[in-house]
């Protein structure tokens, strides 16, 4: 039952947001998945590169959704720019899954968190600007 109620909350949250928030939502998400995939990385559990390979996987799909979020008609320089770290995130990612390298995992969070901080940044700035 609780957990039903947790999925609902989060379908109308993700429903009800606004652009920006969806972003830092998935953002959030990604984050949230690669720290997944590096902590599993010093454990010793039976289904180990399993949990590592499905939480790599996830955040290659979230930053693919990014990608395909960017707005090239009117993003100019920004969008491309962003279009080709999400490219290299998604490949750095694929190798360090193959490789089972949690090296490769730490660079692309490392890149993930610093724009997850500024993209929260700039929607707080917005919402604060829409009062």
């Amino acid at each position: 039952m609780t957990k039903k109620i947790i999925e609902t909350y989060h379908k109308v949250q993700a429903e009800t947001a606004s652009p920006a928030q969806r972003v830092v939502m998935v953002y959030a998400g990604i984050v949230k998945n690669l720290k997944l995939a590096i902590k599993t990385f010093n454990e010793t559990i039976p289904n180990k590169f399993e949990i590592i390979h499905n939480a790599v996987q996830l955040s290659e799909k979230l930053i693919l959704e990014l990608q395909l979020a960017l707005d090239k008609e009117n993003g100019g320089e920004i969008a491309t720019n962003l279009e080709s770290l999400y490219i290299f995130w998604r490949q750095h990612l694929s190798d360090a899954n193959i490789e089972k390298d949690p090296a490769k995992i730490r660079e692309v969070l490392s890149m993930v968190e610093e724009l997850h901080k500024s993209w929260t940044v700039a929607e707080r700035k917005m919402r604060i600007n829409d009062k």
